[in-house]
């Protein structure tokens, strides 16, 4: 997923498993999304699931694979 940090995103460096990662928060979303190739890298398990709709933010919705 791509988009923009709004007013409301607050964005820091973070850690997960001592590799730095930048975090964007949203204090008004109700999920967490992590890219593959950042689950890849850091070797976090992945567990597929079906793809489903996300309202963001400007009032579209997106399919998240």
């Amino acid at each position: 997923m791509n988009g923009f940090a709004s007013v409301g995103t607050i964005r820091f460096q973070g850690y997960i498993n001592g590799h730095p990662v930048q975090v964007l928060v949203d204090g008004g979303s109700t999920d967490n999304f992590l890219q593959p190739r950042v689950a890849k890298f850091l070797k976090l398990p992945i567990e597929p699931v079906s793809n489903f709709n996300v309202l963001v933010g400007n009032g579209n919705k997106i399919v998240a694979e």
